[in-house]
């Protein structure tokens, strides 16, 4: 495996996690393309990208998408087999039952998009993968497509959407 540190990396990380984490990151992976031109950063082949305490991702693709100049992000997109494990930042919102601050979160998907304009990461499936799916120490949810909205702290499932709850996650009253 190629072990990749480039300056653009940090871009990538906190886009990735609420806050930048103070550990070092990584993505090893067994190919790595840079594009300069076009702004494309391509990691193919068991990509595992690492910022220990904050967030992992594992996927047999990976492409970082620049705007143009290279400063700010356009998009990521993590194709086939995505795993994503988010150590849940503290949040202001507290109806957010299933993903409590400090809780370790996990999502599966076949194809997961980070969309640097509107700061969205939306999970799809596919025929052979089935329906994306996240799971919490509270509970799990799926859903055709699910869509975390950063900017505003939330999660949305389309189609065919179940939830569920283990008991105790609720809060009583």
């Amino acid at each position: 495996m190629l072990r990749h540190a480039c300056c653009l990396f940090t871009v990538v990380m906190v886009a990735a996690a609420a806050e930048p984490p103070s550990a070092e990151g990584t993505i090893d992976s067994e190919t790595f393309l840079y594009d300069q031109k076009g702004g494309i950063l391509h990691y193919q082949g068991n990509v595992q990208l690492r910022y220990p305490g904050a967030f992992d991702l594992d996927c047999a693709d990976l492409e970082i998408r620049l705007q143009s100049g290279g400063s700010k992000l356009d998009r990521i997109i993590a194709s086939t087999n995505v795993v994503m494990t988010m150590v849940q930042a503290p949040t202001t919102n507290a109806a957010n039952l299933l993903l409590k601050p400090g809780a370790t979160n996990r999502a599966y998907a076949a194809l997961a998009v980070y969309n640097g304009t509107n700061n969205t990461v939306t999970l799809t499936g596919s025929p052979q993968f089935g329906q994306p799916w996240v799971e919490a120490a509270e509970g799990s949810f799926k859903a055709d497509v699910i869509t975390f909205d950063r900017a505003n702290d939330r999660f949305m499932g389309t189609g065919n959407f179940r939830m569920i709850v283990k008991p105790g996650a609720l809060p009583k009253g």
